[in-house]
This record gives structure tokens, sequence and C-alpha cells, in this order.
């Protein structure tokens, strides 16, 4: 009798009849091994026999065990189920080596040399301080004062720290989002951060660093650029004040979105490679073997291959016949091993 055609009652008599017979606590896995059912099966029926109160189960060594119900002691339970695998022993803890401290030492003696050098500094630090302009102790030796030796200005650092001249681009702070036209668009997060990275070099980039909202004209998209108007804020609601930029048609005709600038680079890099020598053309065997045969004097000529079978042969030379247009011409056949070619009169 197959799994299939068994009733639910079968199946929880079975369970029933090996838990009262063995009186043992098993799991649904062990319970189909016992009883060759399924897991599914053995799995709905130990459900239902909870609900009827016929079994019981607990968890014992992270499994659930089955058992029958009211029918055993905590003692016989205690000896049914495995019991609980042993914690492992902690490990024992490393003792902290601490560091040893270094005994106190008399201060070294000083030697005769460096006594004197102690008394002729220190001479020299009093007499430094009632010293007027400079280092006194540099003025005492004969030295210049270092003041009217170092240049008061240094050139290569203060060009560095000048910034790039706004020349042609007014920036200001009048509107909110809501006054915007209806030409304008919002920025993409890449091309705003694109256009930012560009005003970087700009003394007034600090006022628009931390506003991740931009807009442009429509038109300026359209056609691949930013355009000459910018407008930054700190997000879209209609009262969130706006940073408007204005630049001068020096600076804004330069300034092309992302994938335009990305698009003109690789057709200069493309136009900019050398010119690709061409090959001149070299004349295949097919067209060889051809040429000779419209130039001998035999009207019909037996082809042989070594590398080629037959019929491959055959379908190159018939292709080569029709590139060239000679079908009215060089006629191509095979009988088994063998390609002819011959000459329509």
């Amino acid at each position: 009798m197959s799994n299939l055609s068994k009733s639910p009652q079968t199946y929880m008599d079975g369970i029933k009849q090996l838990l009262d017979e063995t009186k043992k606590a098993y799991t649904n896995h062990q319970i189909a091994e016992e009883l060759n059912y399924t897991n599914s099966n053995v799995y709905n029926s130990t459900v239902l026999m909870m609900a009827f109160n016929v079994i019981e189960r607990r968890k014992a060594a992270g499994r659930y065990y089955f058992f029958l119900k009211d029918k055993y002691s905590e003692e016989e339970l205690a000896e049914m189920l495995p019991k609980p695998k042993p914690k492992p022993a902690p490990k024992p803890r490393k003792k902290k080596i601490k560091a040893k401290t270094k005994k106190a030492t008399r201060p070294r003696e000083l030697t005769e040399h460096e006594q004197f050098m102690k008394d002729y500094l220190g001479d020299l630090e009093i007499k430094s301080a009632s010293a007027p302009v400079g280092l006194g102790g540099l003025a005492i030796l004969g030295l210049p004062d270092i003041d009217s030796v170092r240049p008061k200005t240094d050139p290569i650092r203060n060009q560095k720290s000048d910034p790039v001249p706004v020349t042609g681009i007014k920036v200001s702070a009048t509107l909110k989002v809501k006054e915007l036209s209806k030409n304008m668009r919002r920025l993409p997060r890449p091309e705003l951060n694109y256009l930012k990275n560009i005003f970087k070099q700009y003394s007034w980039f600090p006022v628009i660093e931390n506003l991740n909202t931009g807009y442009v004209k429509f038109k300026a998209l359209k056609s691949g650029r930013y355009g000459d108007t910018f407008h930054f804020s700190k997000g879209s609601n209609p009262w969130d004040d706006l940073i408007s930029v204005h630049a001068g048609s020096s600076i804004s005709s330069s300034l092309l979105l992302p994938s335009h600038e990305k698009q003109r680079w690789s057709s200069w890099n493309s136009f900019n490679k050398p010119a690709k020598t061409i090959r001149p053309y070299l004349t295949g065997v097919y067209d060889e073997m051809l040429n000779k045969f419209i130039d001998s004097g035999h009207h019909l000529v037996e082809i042989t291959m070594k590398t080629r079978s037959a019929v491959s042969a055959r379908i190159s030379l018939k292709y080569h016949i029709d590139k060239r247009g000679l079908q009215e011409q060089i006629e191509v056949s095979r009988v088994q091993d063998f390609v002819y070619l011959e000459k329509i009169s």
C-alpha cells in the first residue's frame, strides 16, 4: 500500500503504535525512517495528534522530540530525552604583563666643556632680553638680523592661495524655488556634481558647496549644455531659497554636459588616431585557379586539393565565379571526390 493511498488516521495510528511499543521519544525524521513515511506526512500527523492531545513534544539538544502525553514522569522523560551538550570551558585569560617602571637615577654630572657651554648660553639669554631689536644672541655674535634677511612676502605661496578671478560671473540670492520660470529643469545628481566640480576653483564656491539641488534652462539641456544661468538650493520645496549664478558667454560656452563632453573627447580621439593603412587586394587560391583556367586553352579541367574536400572546393569556386560575374563563361561541377571546371561555349 503506497503512502499516497493512506488516510491521515492511518498515519496517526502508526505513529501512536510506534511510540507506545518502543516507549521512546522520536523526532519527525526518526519517525519517518522507522515507519517508512515521508517527512511531510509525519509532520502533518504530529500536528494533528498534538491538537487532539494524543502526543506532546519537548525540545532537547536543539531538536523537538515527540512522546505519548500523560504517560511518563519527569524522571522518565529525563532518561528518554538526550542530555544537553556541555558548554565548553572558558579559555583562560592571559595575564597582563605590567610594564617595568624605571628606577629614578641620579642626574649625570656635566663635563667641564658642557658646563662652560651651559653658562655661556645662559649669559647670551640674559643679554638678549635687554636687546631692543632682533635676536640678541645673533647681534652679540655680529650676525645680521634675521628679519632683515627674510623676505616680507612669499610670492609662490600667495600665488597658490589667490582665487581664480570671477570675471563674467554674477552670484545673487533673490529668488525662491516657487518663483522659478517654467523653462527651468532640475539637474540629475551626476550632472549637478559635475557642474559643482567645475565651480570649485572660484572663491564663491563655499556658498553652493552644500546645496544639493540645481536648476538650469531646458533649452540648454536639450542642446547638451548647462547654459548661462544656474540656480542652487537645499531641496525642491517651494519655499527654499535659491542661489543664482549668471555666467558670461565666454564661460557658459565651454560648459558641456558630461555625456556630451565624453562624446566630444571620444570623437576627437578617434579623429586624432593615425590613418589606417589599406592592405592591397590579395588574389586567393580560387581566383588564381580561375585566372589560370581562363588563360589556358583547355575546355575542361579536373581539380584536386589535398587540404580541402571536394564539396568545400566546389562551394568556394562557385562563390568566386558568382562574385566575379563569370556564371555565363565558367561552370563548376563535382563527381564524387573530383571537381571539374568547364568553359561554356
